[in-house]
């Protein structure tokens, strides 16, 4: 019982790192010029937002809705998810192994 609990845990953790993986390359994507195809590049709308508007603010907003490459929130918050999920697996392995070497030393 104590070996599938162990199992369980590193089978947790090599999943939540299999997603983790994942979303941090959509996050790494995110803005890639493949994702941008027949827009402007981000610095030309820059460039024309500052030179119309002195406020610095309305060049950063003309960069964001300029990102076509989706949004990196989803796979901001999924990476939090899978951290703390292979949070959660690495303290059950912990547990499992305390537990068994609680059992050894009793054995002795």
């Amino acid at each position: 019982m104590l070996n599938s609990v162990m199992n369980e845990g590193v089978r947790g953790m090599q999943n939540a790192q299999r997603e983790m993986h994942r979303s941090a390359s959509e996050i790494a994507q995110a803005n890639t010029s493949e994702n941008r195809v027949g827009q402007q590049p981000v610095s030309e709308t820059v460039d024309r937002v500052a030179a119309t508007d002195s406020q610095p603010l309305k060049a950063v907003e003309a960069s964001v809705q300029s990102d076509s490459g989706g949004s990196i929130v989803e796979p901001l918050i999924e990476l939090r998810r899978q951290e703390q999920v292979f949070d959660a697996s690495a303290q059950l392995v912990s547990i499992a192994d305390k537990t068994l070497g609680s059992l050894i030393d009793v054995k002795s």
